[in-house]
């Protein structure tokens, strides 16, 4: 990991610029975090009114929040009424103002200002993909451990508790079991569970066609997830899938990044079709509680658990894929999911 080369300074070696150093690595922080901003109005300055020439004194006035920024430009305000910007010089970073004249102990000196505030916005983001991740995490019984993928992986809904063998060293064949020849009918789109857990770069897009009765074109997309375990807003789609009517695999170049989060993997078909994929216990179940039902009758109460394996919309003509995620999209359950692949680049 690189750092900087600081090292201890005695009083009589500080200079300007060893200020300035340390001011451009604040912003070198800064540009990393993205950093949030906050407006300010009628903030009240305090006048330095202990220096010992009475002269100097109620010319410098700084602000009790400091890191203002210069576009929007402050305001500076003496009793409610703007100073003209001639009148000062003013250093923002450091929320500092410098009248030429000395104004009135009475004086009033308020300013607004845009200003950095303790809040990152790279973080939010990660703290945002965190909560979608671990809310999976608490209501998934598949799990979705830390998954960190090689070059040529290829990565859909699957449940990534992946368990080949049983602790006695026999195969585990209900891990990631394959479904076959799955029918899908065209213009329907299918999104499912696609958590990114290491910052990933995808070079193709891919499905896996078993047969159909013509050539098949199909798409494969990224959705944001709205916050509430839904696919929302349409992050990237991949250019048209063509593969021939005897089936096969198709890919389409992609070039793609995802940062860490929680995302929705979607397939939009443009022709009915029988596909491969997964079966139900191999991709990331969704889990619905259904109180109503649980307590309508005690004596005979039903498992009001459902699994789901993503949300389906129908209808949906083939072309670009629709941005946001349709809202006639509903949870659907199923035996066997016709999944769609992001490749690792």
């Amino acid at each position: 990991m690189a750092i900087t080369p600081y090292r201890d300074l005695s009083s009589e070696d500080i200079l300007a610029a060893h200020v300035s150093g340390l001011q451009h690595s604040v912003n070198k922080i800064e540009l990393v975090l993205d950093m949030k901003t906050s407006q300010t109005t009628g903030h009240q300055l305090r006048p330095v009114d202990d220096q010992d020439d009475p002269s100097l004194r109620f010319r410098i006035y700084e602000g009790s929040i400091r890191g203002w920024l210069e576009e929007p430009e402050p305001i500076i305000y003496r009793n409610g009424s703007v100073v003209d910007p001639n009148d000062y010089v003013i250093s923002p970073a450091h929320g500092v103002v410098v009248f030429h004249q000395q104004q009135a102990s009475t004086d009033e000196i308020t300013a607004d200002f845009t200003h950095i505030t303790a809040g990152s916005s790279v973080i939010e983001s990660l703290q945002s993909g965190i909560d979608q991740y671990s809310a999976l995490l608490a209501n998934n019984p598949g799990g979705t451990f830390h998954f960190y993928p090689v070059s040529g992986s290829y990565l859909t809904h699957f449940r990534r508790d992946y368990n080949p063998l049983h602790p006695d060293g026999s195969v585990n064949v209900d891990t990631h079991r394959p479904s076959f020849a799955v029918l899908v009918y065209g213009n329907t789109i299918d999104a499912f569970p696609f958590p990114v857990t290491t910052k990933t770069r995808f070079k193709q897009a891919a499905m896996s066609l078993n047969y159909a009765s013509s050539t098949v074109n199909v798409k494969v997309g990224i959705y944001q997830d709205n916050g509430s375990m839904r696919p929302g807003r349409l992050l990237y789609e991949s250019p048209t899938i063509t593969i021939p009517a005897e089936g096969g695999w198709g890919y389409a170049d992609v070039n793609w990044e995802l940062e860490p989060g929680f995302y929705w993997i979607a397939r939009h078909d443009g022709t009915t079709a029988y596909w491969n994929g997964l079966g139900q216990q191999s991709v990331i179940p969704l889990v619905s509680f259904n109180a109503v039902t649980f307590l309508r009758d005690l004596t005979e109460r039903p498992n009001p658990h459902t699994y789901y394996g993503g949300y389906r919309a129908t209808d949906i003509p083939f072309g670009n894929m629709p941005d946001p995620y349709p809202a006639s999209g509903e949870l659907f359950q199923r035996a066997h999911y016709c999944s769609p692949w992001l490749v690792v680049e």
